[in-house]
């Protein structure tokens, strides 16, 4: 075959296979027409029946899907803060510290003795009383108590000789008084017998002159001399038993020293003895340890069936009926302080039970490491009364305050009479005292400076119109506030943890902001609102903050006067889904105002301004006209429209958050 031939067989065989295809579609046309138009008009009917009943801002799956709702950044309302006013009050200057409780005393208990425990009844946390046991050392086995009995029979041994010493130095002293009793009769006897001599010494001279003259006898004479003789005699033997009996007294003056001497010896024996013993009881008493005041029990070191020796420390016992608060203050606030301030303590921030107490120290050199004085208020620390629990009375009532504890401690440093605003509202910058001060705003919204739009925040204009991007509608890049922020300088006299007293910067009257400043800038738009220790407790609606707002906190009306027109707008019921919008025009000095025209656009801000029902309708004879509007839960924006005849149609836009 020649290839001429060849290539117009292709052409005819490719003819007829594309002739055969077509005559298979149009063959499946036919065979399935009224199929396909079944499924178009199923179609059809499917789009109408969503049209009709798809609720207002409802969008479809496809809407849905296609949305990006993470890039919509909603316009940024009104900061809501904490507002307070200044006011002229008396103000009590105080300082605020964390103080420590300390015992008046601390007592360390060590054993002065070598023994082992026996007893120790009392454990952390005991409250003990002057007097009672601590640590009880072994007394029975103990070398303290032989050593006790030694001591005793020593002394009982000494006060025995101590008394037979007595009873011969006794004997010895009536000796002694005897012997000096017969040398005092024997001194006597020698004077009689000299007082004798005296007398016969002239009477013989006298005789014998008379012998001479021949006036006596020989014999009266000699008589006489005998007489003499004898009376020289009796003096000699006075005088030798003088001197015996002074002998006698000698020797019993030496016995009578001898035995002082050893009365002296077996006392001092004795005393010697019984300082033995009292000693030696002493030490046994050393065995048995006990309260030297009334305390706590804080820290127990050893246990009962430990053997201790002296200086080793047992138990810690603190000394509580007085404390001492102590509070690290810094410098420029001891300055302020002095002795004698009130100071008032509580347990904690949130504590109803204050006591008042002084302060009666200020230490007077620093700390070294916190450069910190301590001021120190020495208080009494009764007893708690006993409470009840579970019905029961408690029997082992508690210190108030105990070692350790931490307390809040409030030290007034003066009064005075002036401009006082929350110490909340103090702010420190750059070395300055500043508070940021609520200025400003009648209600009304203020103007927004710039516009973004809500899928793209990063389109940012100077004026309204439409995002270049998306074409949706730009809105204001932050909403206003009742009021705007300023930051003031002021100067702070007296101050407390709740109070500042202000001396310049601030009036009367004037408003601060005492919270929620903490990202504020100037010119920022604020709104006051109820504040808790976590924050807001309720934030501000925004129908409080825009005027033109239905909701909850206008109870869903607003009204505003155009020229000489009253209009009132109004949400009936305030549900979602099954509503109303309800229009009434009046006019100003009276009366209502009949066929005024009213047109409504409504669309959904948050949703891509999706929209939804056109409102039309015409006020009847009382002035009003119900616009069924089947609104959704969320917020609408409504753009009103109103044309009285004779008059330039009033245009309003007004936000509805449907509940």
């Amino acid at each position: 075959m020649s290839p001429i031939n060849s290539s117009t067989q292709s052409e005819e065989e490719m003819r007829k296979g594309k002739g055969s295809r077509q005559d298979v579609v149009f063959g499946w046309l036919r065979r399935n027409f009224w199929g396909l138009v079944t499924l178009v008009g199923v179609t059809i009917i499917c789009v109408v029946i969503v049209q009709m009943f798809k609720k207002p801002g409802q969008m479809s799956v496809i809407e849905s899907q296609a949305m990006d709702m993470s890039t919509m950044v909603p316009p940024k309302g009104a900061v809501p803060v904490a507002i307070a006013k200044v006011e002229r009050q008396t103000i009590d200057g105080s300082v605020t510290y964390t103080g420590t409780v300390q015992a008046f005393t601390d007592e360390d208990i060590y054993p002065r003795v070598t023994g082992r425990i026996t007893a120790m009844p009392v454990y952390a946390g005991d409250r003990v009383r002057k007097g009672q046991l601590l640590v009880q050392l072994d007394p029975n086995n103990s070398e303290y108590s032989a050593k006790k009995e030694e001591a005793a029979s020593a002394e009982d041994a000494a006060m025995h000789n101590s008394g037979i010493a007595k009873a011969e130095f006794a004997q010895a002293k009536y000796q002694l008084e005897a012997t000096q009793e017969a040398e005092q009769a024997a001194q006597r006897a020698v004077e009689e017998a000299e007082a004798n001599l005296a007398y016969w010494k002239p009477e013989v001279e006298r005789q014998s002159a008379l012998l001479k003259a021949q006036v006596v006898s020989l014999d009266e004479y000699q008589k006489e001399a005998s007489e003499l003789r004898a009376a020289e005699a009796k003096v000699e033997q006075a005088k030798a038993k003088l001197r015996e009996a002074g002998k006698t007294k000698q020797a019993t003056q030496a016995a009578f020293e001898a035995m002082l001497h050893h009365i002296g010896h077996q006392s001092s024996a004795a005393r010697q003895a019984k300082a033995v013993l009292k000693n030696a009881t002493i030490y046994e008493g050393y065995t048995r340890i006990v309260a030297q005041e009334d305390g706590v029990v804080t820290k127990r070191i050893v246990s009962p069936g430990v053997v201790v020796t002296p200086g080793m420390l047992l138990l810690k016992v603190a000394h509580v009926k007085q404390v001492r608060i102590q509070a690290q203050v810094a410098t420029e606030d001891a300055q302020k302080i002095h002795l004698g301030d009130k100071v008032y303590i509580k347990g904690s921030e949130d504590s109803n039970d204050q006591t008042t107490a002084s302060v009666t120290s200020i230490f007077p050199a620093a700390d070294p490491a916190s450069r910190t004085f301590t001021v120190e208020a020495l208080l009494d620390n009764p007893l708690s009364a006993s409470d009840t629990r579970n019905g029961k009375v408690g029997t082992t009532p508690q210190y108030k305050f105990l070692p350790g504890q931490y307390v809040i401690m409030q030290i007034l440093t003066g009064q005075q009479q002036g401009l006082t605003i929350p110490s909340s509202a103090v702010v420190w910058r750059e070395g300055k005292t500043q508070v940021w001060k609520a200025v400003g705003g009648s209600g009304s919204a203020s103007k927004a400076s710039q516009y973004t739009c809500v899928m793209h925040p990063e389109v940012i204009a100077d004026k309204p119109g439409k995002c270049p991007k998306c074409g949706m509608d730009l809105v204001p890049k932050e909403r206003g506030g009742q009021k705007i922020a300023e930051l003031v300088d002021i100067e702070i006299g007296l101050s407390n943890a709740d109070t500042s007293e202000v001396k310049q910067g601030l009036s009367e009257g004037d408003e601060v902001i005492t919270a929620g400043f903490a990202n504020l800038h100037r010119g920022v738009a604020v709104v006051g609102t109820e504040w808790g220790k976590s924050g807001p407790t309720k934030l501000p609606l925004a129908g409080e903050i825009i005027g033109n707002r239905l909701d909850s906190s206008n109870k869903f009306i607003h009204e505003e006067m155009v020229g000489q027109l009253m209009i009132k707008l109004s949400l009936s019921p305030a549900k979602g889904d099954a509503n109303s919008i309800v229009v009434n025009v009046s006019k100003h000095g009276g009366g209502n105002v009949s066929g005024a025209k009213v047109s409504m656009k409504t669309s959904m801000p948050g949703m891509n301004n999706m929209s939804g029902p056109d409102l039309n309708g015409i006020t009847g004879n009382d002035g009003e006209v119900r616009l069924r509007s089947d609104l959704s839960s969320g917020l609408w924006q409504l753009k009103v429209s109103i044309v009285v005849e004779g008059q330039d149609a009033i245009e309003s836009t007004l936000d509805v958050e449907v509940p």
